[in-house]
């Protein structure tokens, strides 16, 4: 494995477990919410509202350091990489990030749980298939690495691109 590739692996590693955090703390939350009768839901309700709160709270914490003067995730910090315009290398705008993370994580996600879901409570085949759809999305992300130009599709499409700055420097 490249170093390069290495670097985003455990740059992502880390930036998952803070989604993970922030996701469980916003669920605890919700459930507390739902426990106080303050909100009703069913359970399909709630499962959309889980898939919903999660996927959104990481995608807006990402998006927001990715615009904001750390230009980078906290995974993406402690790696030495940042997200910049592609291909003027200009700073990220929070709107370009937002529609990189959402296309990253905040559509992917919750669509995936709710697959897993359906395949579990016995959906039958139309399940099995968001499953396997969900898993080819996670691979083409995984492929835009390894090929090409090393451009994911979401940052393809966001415009965007991930560098590696150069030690002791904030930019490439």
């Amino acid at each position: 494995m490249s170093s390069w590739l290495g670097r985003r692996l455990v740059a992502g590693l880390i930036d998952c477990c803070l989604v993970a955090v922030v996701g469980a703390l916003l669920l605890a939350a919700l459930a507390g919410v739902q426990a106080a009768h303050w909100l009703t839901l069913s359970a399909l309700g709630t499962h959309l509202a889980n898939a919903a709160v999660a996927a959104l709270a990481g995608t807006v914490v990402l998006a927001a350091c990715e615009a904001s003067s750390w230009e980078a995730t906290p995974g993406k910090l402690a790696r030495g990489l940042r997200v910049r315009r592609y291909p003027d290398a200009a700073r990220l705008s929070f709107g370009r990030a937002l529609a990189r993370n959402l296309i990253k994580l905040g559509l992917p996600v919750p669509l995936a749980y709710l697959a897993v879901l359906a395949a579990v409570d016995d959906g039958g085949p139309a399940a099995w298939v968001g499953v396997v759809a969900a898993l080819v999305v996670a691979l083409s992300y995984l492929a835009g690495l390894l090929w090409g130009d090393g451009r994911t599709a979401y940052d393809q499409v966001s415009g965007a691109m991930v560098i590696q700055a150069l030690p002791g420097r904030r930019y490439a």
